[in-house]
């Protein structure tokens, strides 16, 4: 799954936007925000933003908004 999302970001153009976490299962999320976290600090990303739902309780992400740089 991580080498699926790692091939979409490579592929993005720059300036254009891809949202993350339709049909990802909620236990693969973090290893996600984490790698967009990485790439965010090296400057190929930014996040546009995390959404943590607010009535789960928890502090897992399910969604994840970012653009490439």
């Amino acid at each position: 799954m991580i080498e699926k999302i790692q091939t979409k970001i490579n592929e993005l153009q720059a300036g254009k936007k891809l949202i993350l976490g339709s049909g990802i299962e909620i236990s693969h999320m973090q290893n996600i925000v984490d790698l967009c976290e990485s790439l965010a600090t090296t400057g190929v990303i930014k996040i546009v933003k995390i959404n943590h739902p607010e009535q789960s309780g928890k502090k897992t992400a399910d969604s994840i908004i970012i653009e490439k740089v």
